[in-house]
């Protein structure tokens, strides 16, 4: 018997609200959220409490304001590399990994040019959001028959933002920053086992920043606004009647960053920082999706905004050496009534080190950071399929994640 159009739009509906609603809540267990907070090697060996070091070059891409108070221009290239295993143990189920690659390459640059004794401009280019996974077929038994096919398999998201700022020291202690942030999503695919979403898009937000230093103490402020990336690309599946490839439209709101530090100075050698941070995970809200003949949907999240508390220490062994020290307690925002087991968050500490050391006209940064994620473990009682074609915080998911975090950093710096 053939299904009727109205049957075959409902079916269509069902499986992009599947595919492309779970994979873009699944990007989230590197960082709180699909955060990646490491801008910077300097920033990685502190934990990320690096928003009022006005000594630290690798401080501007967190607060640009910083850029105010160094006389010289500055250029400074690092990577990151991220190595993440993550596995699941479904209730009733085997413990499978997640079997997309283990290793990320994640680069960062930053430079600044002064042009008056007031004035500096600088450009930051990073990637503070993304990531990967990818889950076997049948690794989550309750896909079973007909829904087998809303089964997560392969997330990814590859993003880079280009912030040019402009830094204006107001006095001899106090500076502000302005500038515009632009969110270049260049590869989005959200595969199910029967369904392949595919897509690309772009954003811009603005950030504003101030620091004010005495000689003991600095206080640092960043903010970085919410960015609306529009997105279009494809949608693909080979089952039922709505076989065949279809354009698709949709939005993602990538959340904005409040940052507010405090340095002290306990000798000449020695300071810390203390930072606590705001994401506003909160507009990750809804999902309103365009498809085929205009046709619209929309699916609710309703994420939490979180919080994260940073400590860093930096020591100075000597005039051209530094170690560094850092700790960090980050919150996660997906509450289990929106559970995703395409990477699944948890609470997270973070625990790191760093070191920097000048050379003739260069500075060379190492740091490395493990990230202790609680596991996390879902009990729904919400059954999956009964209530829609979306798994997200049913019985789908319940069972048991694992995962374990670590980061290498290097960077080269210098002033001309």
């Amino acid at each position: 018997m053939k299904k009727t159009a109205s049957a075959r739009n409902s079916l269509f509906q069902g499986k992009l609200i599947a595919g492309l609603t779970i994979s873009l809540i699944g990007l989230q267990a590197q960082a709180s959220g699909f955060r990646i907070p490491e801008i910077s090697t300097t920033g990685m060996g502190l934990a990320n409490a690096l928003v009022a070091n006005k000594d630290e070059a690798g401080a501007m891409a967190y607060n640009p304001a910083i850029m105010a108070f160094h006389e010289d221009h500055t250029f400074q290239i690092g990577t990151t590399l991220l190595g993440y295993d993550l596995s699941a143990t479904p209730t009733g189920g085997n413990t499978t990994d997640s079997t997309t690659r283990d290793k990320f390459v994640i680069p960062n640059m930053f430079l600044s040019a002064r042009t008056s004794r007031d004035i500096t401009f600088g450009l930051a280019m990073n990637s503070p959001f993304g990531l990967e996974t990818r889950w076997p077929k049948g690794t989550f038994p309750a896909f079973s028959g007909a829904t087998y096919v809303y089964e997560p398999e392969h997330s990814r998201i590859n993003m880079l933002n280009v912030n040019p700022s402009i830094a204006i020291k107001l006095d001899s202690k106090t500076s502000i920053a302005m500038g515009v942030m632009f969110y270049d999503v260049s590869s989005l695919t959200f595969n199910s086992q029967g369904i392949n979403i595919s897509g690309s898009g772009s954003g811009f937000g603005w950030n504003l920043a101030m620091l004010h230093s005495t000689k003991n103490w600095d206080f640092g402020v960043s903010y970085k606004s919410s960015v609306k990336a529009n997105l279009g690309g494809s949608f693909t599946t080979g089952v039922g009647s709505a076989t065949g490839a279809y354009p698709a439209r949709s939005s993602l709101n990538f959340p904005d960053m409040l940052q507010i530090g405090l340095l002290y100075r306990l000798t000449d050698r020695f300071n810390m920082e203390f930072d606590i941070e705001n994401t506003g995970w909160n507009v990750f809200d809804q999902i309103v999706i365009e498809y085929a003949y205009t046709k619209t949907t929309s699916s609710t999240n309703n994420w939490d905004n979180s919080l994260a508390y940073r400590l860093g220490a930096t020591y100075k062994i000597s005039d051209k050496t530094k170690l560094r020290f850092g700790y960090s307690l980050d919150n996660t925002p997906q509450p289990d009534a929106n559970f995703s087991a395409r990477v699944p968050d948890n609470k997270r500490q973070l625990f790191s080190i760093g070191i920097g050391h000048d050379f003739d006209g260069w500075t060379l940064d190492a740091a490395y950071m493990r990230a202790a994620v609680d596991d996390r473990t879902l009990n729904s009682s919400t059954i999956y399929p009964s209530t829609g074609v979306d798994p997200n915080g049913t019985s789908a998911y319940n069972g048991r994640y694992q995962s374990t975090i670590n980061l290498l950093g290097i960077s080269m710096s210098t002033t001309f």
